[in-house]
């Protein structure tokens, strides 16, 4: 395979080792894997690679959009693939629009490796005792279960590797779909037998931060089985039984006895005071990263080690280098033109950062025009936009999640639909001189409400789910008239999007005459296009100030990957197969959302479509959406549906990503394969046996 010339028995003493390409081998690994600190250092490695993937731009591409719930902004790094315009080609160096395919192939098998090694060596390991052996195992077994579910799930039909790699292999063999969940399924029982043996029950018992435990494990088997069973039937691994029963047990058993929990406010869930995986109640398995952001090279994905590669991933991937500031970049991906995109709002002559600019250390002040005293808004505004806009909520998901506000919490947890301005800053609107008339929370009520402080201040900019030119709309424009800056969902003067047909709508664009896009002078700037300015995404903005680096490129939050309410939702999807009381189950999780005294049930026939609608509320920007259309056979009726700018390109083969053709260059016994859907939405192979095939259609 491409990544194993240089890949092969490989290790690392600590992350750090790992990073400067400390490979072992033979009898330098024999001796440095019998070592407290080898052995130490290979489990790190071992967790290292989920940097790459939980808390990374090119990911979120490839497990979130191009699906019913996002749109592509103006500058994003990937919109061929999320056009479904997309080719098997490795881009490299390229980070204009490149969707890492071939890196991510490079990335989850060289972390199987490492696996693989810990596997072979933590049991012949003679200097840690049994308790410690055990719970290394889990580890190992847990995570190879977690890096080969994102591939099958990418790309089908994929090689297995269950050894450490020691000889190059140019014949690789594409294992069935079926096989590779049964040994993924077979490794979580492992990997809660381990766990269980070794008492690593919960996070805080767990070998290290960030690292999973048994209801881990029990969880990722719940997420597994749904994924088998909805993909592929019920029935569909030997030796399984249905799957959906089995998806049903586990999730039962980690709702019931994980002790994980809800907050009673569903923002807690998501402030940063709760980031840390052992903090959070909700957590069942969460992606650590060091908050010590600027000696973060822990926090950063290893160095790749492909021939054809430069020894660093894509930037798209890495985003601030090896050097430093390793962490998520989820804090950057949804949030709107903010610092650059305020034209309108300013006083005359004057640049924008009268009043909006982003915050850095060094400069969190901007001087009020009524007072002339310099007003400190770092903590206030650090959590807002950048230069640039990469994902936006679909006009579908903005509809569904409005429908729910009044009775439930995750409406205003999720979406930002307005940007507040410092009170003592309104009187710098030289284009909205009442802005200062708004009545207004102070940021510490703001702050006491909510635990953070997006409620504070007065508004500078609203984005209303509405048509701009019905009657209520014009109601709501005259209101906001020289107060602030108001932008409908479609019609009105700045429409975020051109349509108000979910099925049509697209982000609106500049560069079009006034009267057909910007009916006011004051908005002839495209920074204010749909494009660039839209309402955000909250959940996974750095709440909480901190002075050393006021929005940072990177942050230091835990990625959750399994938490409780999936676990509802898992719960209910398999009761909806297997003939129980799905409704009950959405309905207790939403008791949990629920607004206090407000009644959050939903009534009726339960459906797939209700458990998707449900996922996409509860689970949106968390990995999982693409995949969930895919698994349920339902990828190209709602891209047609919701997403305009991927309707028009999507296809049977989109099911599945292309192997990278890197990889199928690099192999000796390449074959073919086509593919048919069946009677009931299963893809079905005809494919050349014991060869490496391209998946069809790329």
């Amino acid at each position: 395979m491409l990544f194993a010339a240089a890949a092969i028995s490989f290790g690392a003493t600590s992350c750090s080792d790992f990073l400067d390409e400390d490979n072992k081998t033979g009898e330098t690994a024999d001796l440095a894997y019998n070592t407290v600190s080898g052995i130490d250092g290979l489990i790190q490695s071992a967790y290292t690679y989920t940097h790459g993937w939980w808390g990374k731009e090119p990911s979120l591409g490839l497990a979130e959009m191009g699906s019913d719930l996002f749109y592509f902004g103006y500058d994003n790094k990937q919109k061929s693939m999320l056009k479904y315009d997309i080719s098997a080609e490795a881009l490299g160096s390229n980070v204009a629009d490149n969707p890492c395919l071939d890196e991510y192939w490079e990335m989850f098998y060289a972390g199987v490796d490492v696996c693989n090694n810990a596997l072979k060596y933590v049991p012949e390991c003679s200097v840690i005792d049994d308790n410690k052996k055990a719970a290394y195992l889990g580890d190992a077994y847990f995570l190879r279960a977690l890096y080969y579910s994102q591939m099958v799930a990418m790309w089908g039909p994929i090689p297995y590797n269950a050894e450490p790699i020691n000889a190059i292999n140019n014949n690789p063999v594409r294992v069935p779909e079926a096989e590779v969940y049964g040994n993924i399924l077979n490794d979580l029982k492992q990997a809660m037998d381990n766990y269980k043996k070794a008492n690593i029950m919960d996070g805080k018992s767990a070998t290290a931060d960030g690292r999973a435990y048994y209801y881990s494990a029990e969880a990722l088997y719940a997420r597994v089985a749904l994924y088998a069973a909805s993909w592929l039937g019920a029935n569909a691994v030997s030796g399984y039984g249905n799957l959906y029963t089995e998806a049903l047990n586990a999730a039962n058993d980690v709702i019931n006895n994980s002790g994980a929990k809800f907050y009673s406010r569903f923002s807690d869930t998501w402030n940063m005071n709760n980031e840390e995986a052992t903090t959070n109640t909700e957590n069942l398995f969460a992606v650590h990263y060091s908050n010590d952001l600027n000696a973060g090279r822990d926090n950063c994905v290893p160095y790749r080690f492909s021939s054809e590669g430069t020894g660093n991933f894509n930037s798209l991937i890495t985003r601030t280098g090896y050097g430093r500031n390793g962490g998520s970049a989820s804090l950057l991906m949804f949030v709107s033109l903010w610092n650059n995109g305020c034209d309108d709002i300013g006083p005359n002559g004057q640049k924008n950062n009268s009043i909006f600019f982003r915050m850095a250390a060094g400069k969190t002040t901007i001087k009020s025009k009524s007072t002339g005293k310099d007003v400190e808004v770092g903590k206030y505004y650090s959590p807002y936009g950048r230069g640039f806009t990469r994902y936006l909520p679909s006009l579908y998901l903005w509809q569904i999640l409005d429908e729910i506000k009044g009775t439930d919490q995750r409406y205003n947890g999720t979406l930002l639909t307005e940007y507040r301005v410092h009170p003592d800053l309104a009187g710098n609107a030289a284009n909205y001189p009442k802005m200062a008339d708004q009545t207004y929370k102070t940021y510490d009520e703001a702050y006491a409400e909510d635990g953070n402080y997006f409620n504070g201040g007065v508004i500078g900019i609203q984005y209303a789910l509405m048509d701009g030119n019905s009657a209520e709309g014009q109601a709501l424009q005259a209101e906001a008239k020289d107060k602030y800056r108001l932008q409908f969902a479609f019609g009105g003067d700045i429409p975020v999007y051109t349509s108000g047909d979910p099925a049509t709508a697209l982000p609106t664009e500049g560069g079009k005459a006034k009267s057909d896009v910007y009916g006011d002078a004051r908005y002839k700037s495209e920074k204010i296009e749909g494009r660039r300015s839209f309402p955000g995404i909250k959940k996974f903005l750095d709440d909480q100030y901190e002075e050393d680096y006021p929005t940072f490129d990177i942050s230091h939050r835990d990625i959750m990957v399994l938490r409780l309410a999936e676990m509802y939702l898992i719960k209910a999807e398999a009761e909806l197969a297997t003939g129980g009381d799905a409704l009950k189950t959405i309905n207790q999780l939403r008791a949990a959302r629920a607004i206090a005294g407000k009644d959050n049930s939903i009534s009726g026939t339960v459906t797939i479509e209700t458990i998707l609608k449900e996922r996409a509320i509860e689970l949106c920007g968390e990995y999982q959406r693409w995949f969930d259309l895919k698994r349920t056979h339902t990828l190209i009726d709602h891209v047609k549906k919701y997403n305009a700018q991927a309707s028009g390109n999507i296809a049977l083969k989109h099911y599945y990503r292309p192997i990278p053709l890197s990889e199928l260059e690099s192999v000796t016994n390449r074959g073919d394969a086509a593919v048919t859907q069946d009677a009931g939405g299963v893809l079905q192979y005809s494919a050349t046996q014991e060869t490496m095939w391209q998946n069809p259609g790329y």
